[in-house]
């Protein structure tokens, strides 16, 4: 066998398996079902805060398609969260990992496949600065998380009726801790009636305020007879109670 004739035998035998390579390598591949990574990761939504805390659903909209993994072994998913969510509307947070033979193979984001909504209150109706809030005034309905405003809502109709509006709300809008406050029971100018506990009994006196005041807030009150300046605390509508110290 001369030089020429083993060149082209090794050259043959380096082809065969060159073409070869990449069939063995396709007989190696798996088929991942996404399905199985979207299931997972609605899994994390519902039992991780602060999703779970506020009774979020989760629907899946569309499902990926399959892809297939090329490394053999035992495939394994796992929910994560990347990092504490800051609030509802960080789902990003969530993420699937993918593993072969517990080697990390990739990262999946599940978001851009699935929609989050919650219950939330709005406004029914417009509502005029410093009005109190009635039942109804107020709607609840379901709103996708990537939707709600950065500042706080509200969990229950409880911790809205009785609050007063700071602002114009308009019709529809989510109500936030930054739009409500309790009420104004005292203005500034108001003749008040002032109680001064004394063990079983207690005093009642006329006063002044000199302060507006919510409920469980302390106002400067004068006394009308003495001009005498005490702070007393709002306990209702033009009503203060004097606390005084043992």
């Amino acid at each position: 066998m001369n030089v020429q004739t083993i060149s082209r035998f090794f050259t043959a035998v380096f082809i065969i398996c060159f073409l070869a390579a990449p069939q063995a390598y396709a007989n190696e591949s798996q088929t991942l079902n996404m399905g199985w990574l979207m299931e997972t990761a609605k899994t994390v939504i519902l039992t991780n805060s602060p999703w779970s805390d506020a009774d979020c659903i989760v629907e899946i909209d569309h499902i990926p398609d399959d892809i297939s993994l090329y490394r053999a072994g035992r495939i394994e998913v796992e929910g994560v969260l990347e990092r504490i969510p800051n609030s509802l509307r960080d789902i990003g947070a969530v993420n699937v990992e993918v593993y072969v033979d517990g080697e990390l193979y990739m990262v999946f984001d599940p978001v851009p496949y699935m929609t989050v909504t919650v219950n939330t209150f709005v406004s029914a109706g417009d509502i005029e600065r410093d009005q109190v809030i009635t039942e109804n005034d107020v709607d609840e309905i379901a709103v996708d998380i990537r939707t709600l405003p950065s500042s706080e809502t509200y969990g229950s109709l409880d911790e809205i009726i009785g609050l007063a509006a700071r602002m114009n709300i308009q019709v529809g809008r989510i109500l936030t801790d930054g739009m409500l406050e309790p009420p104004t029971l005292v203005q500034r100018g108001d003749s008040l009636i002032v109680f001064i506990p004394l063990g079983s009994a207690h005093i009642i006196l006329n006063g002044i305020a000199l302060d507006s005041g919510s409920l469980g807030e302390d106002i400067r009150v004068r006394n009308p007879d003495s001009n005498v300046i005490i702070t007393a605390e709002v306990t209702g509508l033009s009503r203060a109670t004097i606390h005084l110290l043992n």
